[in-house]
């Protein structure tokens, strides 16, 4: 009888901490989503260095970089002694690297921060009127600005020099990728209508470019690589107010290989469309 009560509780106390492990793995998957919802910040504002995470806001019209502690509360903040609106918040193992838009001298800025939340240095990136859209720092830096010298162009920006490529069609970048010794560039077409776009670089040449219509209005919201494949998530809405949300998937030559509907939303009634 002992044997039996024994091996009960053996069980019931494993059970337990199967439940225990599974809540935290729950907890850790989502702790991004729970940050951003109890900050009411956005995803390009928060970055974890190292065990800590990070975002930035405003606080009474100045830009401020929070640190949390290990249950997710602020212990530590950092108030830019400059007007910029912030872009992006993006770390490697060492450093946090925000870029803005300076309004003062109207160029986008760079500004790096050790863990602590000391600037390290602050570097102007560009020219001036460029607008910033995406940071990556593995494994140099790399910094996507929009130009509208020529319309609206590419550019891409290290720590020593930017290459602009100057294409038509009104092509606004959004996000920037790492891909094959190059870079994928992702983003909008603005003429007629807003389709997405999708661009090849390499050794400072666009190798490809491609144009997608899945609808009226196209617009990537993310972008990751498996298996060599590209996949685009696509938020996709008619002239009704009517939305699509796909996932693409292309080749490494940018050819459409599959498309997945992942929810449809009704076209608004009539009275709130514009």
């Amino acid at each position: 009888m002992y044997k039996n009560i024994l091996i009960f509780f053996s069980i019931l106390f494993l059970g337990c901490a199967d439940k225990i492990n599974v809540d935290k793995n729950i907890k850790e998957t989502n702790i991004e989503n729970y940050l951003i919802q109890k900050y009411q910040i956005t995803k390009k504002a928060l970055t974890k260095l190292n065990n800590n995470y990070y975002f930035y806001a405003l606080d009474n019209n100045e830009l401020s970089i929070y640190k949390l502690n290990k249950n997710y509360e602020i212990n530590n903040k950092k108030t830019i002694p400059l007007l910029i609106d912030a872009q992006k918040l993006v770390s490697d193992n060492k450093n946090l690297y925000l870029i803005g838009y300076e309004e003062k001298k109207q160029k986008p800025i760079l500004i790096v921060l050790d863990k602590n939340l000391n600037i390290i240095s602050q570097k102007y990136i560009g020219d001036r009127f460029d607008i910033p859209k995406d940071i990556i720092t593995k494994p140099k830096i790399t910094i996507l600005l929009l130009t509208y010298k020529n319309g609206a162009d590419i550019k891409i920006c290290n720590l020593k020099k930017c290459i602009t490529y100057i294409k038509p069609n009104n092509q606004l970048p959004k996000f920037i990728k790492r891909y094959n010794d190059g870079f994928l560039v992702v983003g909008s077409i603005q003429d007629t209508q807003e389709d997405l776009f999708v661009a090849f670089i390499k050794n400072d040449k666009i190798i490809w470019q491609k144009r997608y219509d899945f609808g009226f209005s196209d617009n990537p919201t993310s972008i990751k690589i498996k298996n060599n494949q590209i996949i685009i998530n696509v938020v996709s809405t008619d002239y009704m107010g009517a939305d699509k949300y796909l996932t693409i998937v292309l080749d490494k030559n940018g050819k459409l290989i599959k498309k997945i509907k992942k929810i449809e939303l009704k076209p608004l009634p009539i009275k709130f469309r514009t």
